[in-house]
């Protein structure tokens, strides 16, 4: 014996599956169906439509764009132009500290001559100084031994003058 055990369950899900089958075939027919001239004509146009939208956006788009660019250069132009600006001041500027250089070598070859005068002069007064100190220092120095040769003829006059009274 064969037992077959049937559910209601079961039976309900079949006759849902078929059913939906069927519903699937049905809507999915008219897509077998070929398309006529003018359908194909309608989609053609739609698609012209939404590339003409596209391409006016696109060129708004690039319009935007190219006049960023040129205003971008416009920029760079003025800032080139800038730029020669101050490196023609930088330039000036480079003359300027040249000419100054050339001022401070002069003033340092100033500088140098005007020590060496000093230093001379400094010489000079220090020769005009000392010398004469030196020249009295000697007299003072001859004076001294020439008062001791006085004190020590005087002293030796004395004795002898001595001598003659006590033997004459």
């Amino acid at each position: 014996m064969n037992i077959v055990l049937r559910s209601p369950y079961n039976s309900l899900k079949m006759k849902n599956v078929f059913l939906f089958s069927i519903l699937f075939c049905v809507i999915t027919l008219p897509a077998f169906g070929q398309l006529t001239d003018t359908d194909l004509n309608k989609i053609r146009l739609i698609i012209q439509e939404e590339i003409k939208k596209e391409s006016s956006t696109t060129n708004k788009k690039i319009d935007a764009l190219d006049s960023r660019m040129r205003n971008v250069e416009q920029d760079i132009a003025w800032i080139k132009g800038k730029l020669e600006s101050v490196d023609k001041q930088f330039d000036g500027v480079d003359k300027q500290f040249a000419s100054i250089g050339d001022q401070f070598g002069s003033v340092r070859a100033q500088i140098t001559h005007v020590t060496y005068l000093t230093y001379g002069l400094i010489a000079l007064i220090v020769a005009a100084v000392a010398i004469p100190q030196i020249l009295i220092a000697r007299r003072s120095e001859r004076d001294r031994a020439l008062e001791r040769q006085v004190e020590m003829l005087t002293k030796e006059i004395e004795t002898l003058k001595q001598q003659r009274i006590v033997n004459p």
